[in-house]
């Protein structure tokens, strides 16, 4: 049959399945604090009785309160494989890299009728946050993707929800179309985030879900924030991509590959796997040294240059001096002598900063003292003596 009820003061239509047919239907992280109690209405253990009440209000309670604990435990490991950009692999931890987040989390709830004090219903929900920042834009998507994993009772009747976020001062959000939840069918409530003007901004986003079952003299939705506060960071440097700016999750240390089976860039590469095995640093390898920080003050990337490549240095026809670490760092050679440098083709020296380093700084928007790795692509199966016979060549640079 088909109900048409007002929820969040409008009318919503869902089509609503019988009892006995309902069932039928259809790398990093953060640890998250889950949310315990609901942000907007009364979580269940305040609840009181009132002969004077009439109607079913929905508070939240703990979703390992609920019976059938098996199904629940089936539902959530689906819940936690299915693929996505990012996978959330568990509840309250926010899984992200540089533009693409995933936060997961399970928020149940019952009906409880006023008069009676009395259960009516439940409903357990899975609800992922999934957001992709755009690195060449202010203005990004975000995105609930919400599950009614098990529903009993009054609950049956269905679930009406909408998504949106708040924002510290810096940016707005848009509020999704309110859609109803079928039983076990993901539904993606999308929304809009801006960050205007031209300001380099750190931001802190929570999204939330306020929702509300659809049964008759129902009390009021519940709003739930999905974890915690996120930091994105929004700059608009001229340098760094196109000038509508672009958004990134700075604590996300990024990973520059540079390929030796590349030959635009195979002796650079080699010249930097030499180096990072090599320098007492091992700057830039992850797990062996420190990152790397980016340096975008011309004076200081002209002077690397100088100390690690000097003019007095000769250069053989057809080749140019390569230095590490890169002297658009904090760590090159005038401010780091422990750095190397070697005479690769000039054609691969310019390409690997040009078309794929440069390139790479902007799709990431790596900012001045923004750190980074560096990871050398490597032929499969090459062993260290074979490691060791080609880059046997490479040396320190002298003095």
């Amino acid at each position: 049959m088909v109900s048409v009820l007002a929820v969040f003061g409008v009318i919503v239509s869902s089509t609503v399945a019988s009892a006995d047919t309902i069932g039928a239907s259809s790398d990093h992280r953060i640890a998250i604090a889950p949310q315990s109690v609901s942000q907007a209405g009364e979580d269940c253990a305040s609840l009181r009785r009132s002969a004077d009440q009439v109607g079913t209000v929905a508070c939240l309670i703990s979703p390992e309160s609920l019976p059938g604990q098996a199904q629940r435990r089936e539902e959530l490991q689906r819940q936690l494989s299915a693929p996505a950009a990012v996978v959330c692999t568990a509840k309250d931890q926010l899984f992200f890299n540089r533009t693409e987040s995933c936060l997961f989390e399970e928020v149940a709830y019952r009906l409880i009728d006023l008069q009676t004090g009395k259960e009516v219903g439940f409903a357990d929900m899975a609800v992922k946050s999934l957001v992709t920042l755009d690195t060449r834009t202010r203005t990004w998507t975000q995105r609930i993707n919400a599950t009614v994993m098990i529903a009993e009772g009054a609950a049956k009747l269905g679930t009406a929800g909408f998504a949106t976020a708040t924002c510290s001062s810096g940016c707005t959000a848009t509020n999704s179309a309110i859609r109803t939840l079928p039983y076990r069918v993901p539904v993606d409530f999308d929304y809009q985030v801006t960050s205007a003007g031209s300001n380099l901004d750190q931001l802190k986003i929570t999204p939330s879900f306020t929702f509300q079952s659809i049964t008759p003299a129902v009390w009021g939705p519940i709003r739930e924030e999905i974890g915690s506060a996120v930091d994105v960071r929004c700059d608009s440097t001229p340098t760094v991509g196109p000038n509508t700016g672009g958004c990134v999750y700075a604590q996300f240390t990024p990973t520059y590959d540079v390929s030796t089976l590349n030959n635009d860039t195979a002796q650079v590469a080699w010249h930097i796997q030499w180096a990072q095995r090599n320098l007492t640093g091992k700057w830039g390898r992850k797990g062996f040294g420190p990152e790397l920080t980016r340096t975008m003050d011309a004076t200081v990337i002209t002077a690397n240059r100088n100390a690690a490549c000097p003019a007095s240095i000769p250069r053989p026809t057809g080749k140019s001096c390569d230095e590490y670490p890169f002297a658009s760092t904090y760590q090159g050679g005038s401010l780091n002598p422990d750095h190397s440098c070697y005479m690769v083709p000039a054609t691969q020296n310019s390409l690997e900063g040009s078309r794929y380093r440069r390139p790479w700084y902007a799709a990431n928007r790596v900012l001045d003292k923004d750190k980074f790795w560096v990871n050398v692509v490597l032929p499969a199966g090459i062993t260290e003596q074979e490691l060791a016979a080609k880059t046997r060549e490479f040396v320190k640079c002298p003095g």
